[in-house]
């Protein structure tokens, strides 16, 4: 088959030119920038708004610095010390903006600093966190882990009125879970993961008033998937590998 006078065939093997890498490459970082510097644009960890939020400016922090940045999640992780009657004390928080329907905010909680650390010490290049504990996903393994807890204790330990802390995750008994390894499988269907696990123990003092202290356990944990391959579960297994995760 000829092609018409005057047209030429496309050459399928020329090489892109170095203009159009240039104009991919400005895109990229145009895309990067207007995450960092945008109107959507997540405060620093020690502006003094953030300062103020966190603190209630009743303690004072020292030594802050950004544990991470999860630009795709629009949240950082921040660490600091606190120093109390004579001693320093490590002190964590996140600062997010969450988008609502007509605006976004500012949301400010604290956590574990091991937490934030594991979570924000490393972040793949898509801005997003590199633990994602696959192939079950880190908001489900932390929905299985809940219902594990709900059906050991047989009633969700949950107090919707606790105003003293600063967000819902902290009002149950796990407050946040983190995957430090990659899951791995033992059997089909059946899934280990070695986790960080925040526990609140939680006791109502008087009709107002709550007592929260949390500690940190890590352990191996094993996760089931449902028949039609759509959810996850804990394994029968879960109150003794709760018992055998050591405290940090």
């Amino acid at each position: 088959m000829t092609m018409p006078s005057g047209l030429a065939a496309p050459d399928n093997d020329a090489p892109v030119s170095p203009l159009a890498w240039l104009t991919l490459a400005s895109l990229l970082v145009a895309s990067l920038a207007w995450h960092w510097f945008s109107s959507y644009a997540v405060p620093q960890c020690d502006d003094r708004e953030t300062l103020a939020a966190v603190t209630a400016a009743r303690i004072g922090l020292h030594d802050i610095k950004q544990a991470g940045y999860a630009w795709s999640q629009k949240t950082r992780g921040c660490l600091a010390t606190v120093n109390s009657h004579g001693k320093s004390m490590q002190y964590a928080y996140t600062v997010s903006r969450v988008e609502g329907r007509r605006k976004s905010r500012i949301v400010y909680d604290y956590a574990r600093p091991e937490l934030i650390q594991a979570r924000f010490g490393k972040i793949a290049w898509n801005g997003d966190f590199v633990q994602q504990a696959e192939p079950i996903g880190r908001e489900a393994l932390l929905q299985a882990m809940l219902a594990g807890m709900d059906g050991l204790r047989g009633k969700p330990l949950l107090f919707p009125d606790l105003g003293m802390l600063l967000s819902p995750q902290h009002y149950r008994e796990i407050a946040d879970v983190e995957a430090v390894a990659p899951c791995r499988e033992l059997r089909p269907g059946i899934q280990s993961c070695r986790l960080l696990v925040e526990r609140n123990d939680i006791a109502r003092m008087a009709p107002t008033t709550v007592w929260s202290l949390s500690v940190l356990q890590q352990g191996d944990f094993t996760f089931q998937r449902s028949k039609d391959g759509k959810n996850w579960s804990v394994t029968p297994q879960f109150r003794m590998e709760l018992d055998q995760a050591q405290l940090q």
